[in-house]
């Protein structure tokens, strides 16, 4: 676990760490606008799999997504899970579908999951489905941290983890708020459900 100052900042430094400009990921829209611009302004071409609206609930377009993971070029996927704005929390055969596709094309994921905290329906972590991905959290949102500017980013492959700490070291980015990492474990320890 490598702490951070946010999820977003966190999301901009992965993929200066992972990708370099020309590449492309998959986001999958509509999706929270901020996912746009750590892509754009850091020259990686955004690639759209759009959800697929059926009576109000959002799908994944599984067909769209396997054909776009299929260029070289695209090298990440941000997933958003719980997804913000849709609301869906994507079930475990999701996950591993969307895990399946992205193995199959050396696609990174990267999942954003800093609402989990806060959904009614059964929550698969999607570290649990692919061993590999880099999973971003933080107490945050289920807590009211914010202010507080401390996420916590999981890096279970130890070259990928090494690779971050290293960006993070040689752009002075290492030190997150004392404030925050005690505010998050109190939130944890002994916050209300």
């Amino acid at each position: 676990i490598v702490s951070t100052p946010g999820v977003v900042p966190a999301l901009a430094m992965l993929i200066k760490t992972f990708l370099k400009p020309g590449d492309k990921a998959i986001i999958q829209t509509p999706i929270y606008f901020p996912f746009y611009l750590v892509l754009e302004l850091n020259d990686i071409e955004v690639v759209k799999n759009s959800l697929i609206n059926e009576d109000g609930r959002y799908h994944i377009d599984f067909d769209d997504l396997e054909q776009k993971a299929r260029d070289p070029k695209t090298k990440m996927l941000i997933l958003c899970s719980p997804h913000n704005p849709v609301g869906r929390v994507w079930t475990r055969a999701e996950l591993t579908r969307l895990a399946d596709i992205c193995h199959a094309n050396n696609v990174m994921v990267i999942s954003d999951e800093i609402h989990a905290d806060l959904t009614f329906a059964p929550f698969t972590p999607f570290g649990l489905v692919d061993k590999t991905a880099i999973v971003c959290t933080a107490a945050s949102k289920t807590f009211n941290l914010a202010g507080l500017l401390t996420s916590n980013i999981i890096l279970p492959v130890k070259e990928q983890r090494e690779a971050f700490q290293k960006y993070l070291l040689s752009n002075a980015l290492v030190d997150t708020s004392i404030f925050g990492a005690l505010a998050t474990e109190t939130a944890y320890r002994h916050g209300a459900d």
